[in-house]
């Protein structure tokens, strides 16, 4: 018996085996999660776009510590306990005077005056020497 059918079979399924086996990954999450990772803080927004592409959402606002600019960038399918993802896996970017002041949903919750939770820092960068 020929086992060129068979092949033929498996081929045609092995599509429908990731989207299957991995439902919640999709590729585009996967590389702004990693482009996130080349941010570095104060440059521009300009800056910001032209590493990880034009935002799936802007928001401005007016808080008591400014005005404020945020992207937001799916980099997860969800939020999770202990995540810096908001909204459904969106990673906020939070900018001030056209520079980048935070990642992350600490800092986002900082910028729209609502607690962090207890002895969390709020920006995630921090001198290493």
């Amino acid at each position: 018996m020929p086992r060129w059918p068979v092949w033929l079979m498996l081929f045609c399924l092995l599509p429908a085996c990731e989207s299957i086996l991995y439902p919640r990954f999709e590729s585009q999450m996967w590389s702004e999660y990693v482009r996130l990772q080349e941010l570095k803080p104060g440059i521009s927004t300009e800056e910001v776009v032209g590493i990880m592409g034009a935002p799936k959402v802007v928001e401005e606002a007016t808080y008591g510590g400014g005005e404020f600019t945020f992207y937001f960038y799916q980099t997860h399918s969800m939020d999770y306990e202990g995540s810096e993802t908001v909204r459904g896996g969106y990673t906020p970017l939070v900018f001030q005077n056209d520079r980048l002041v935070g990642i992350g949903k600490r800092a986002y919750l900082k910028a729209v005056e609502r607690p962090a939770p207890d002895g969390v820092q709020i920006f995630p960068w921090q001198k290493t020497q």
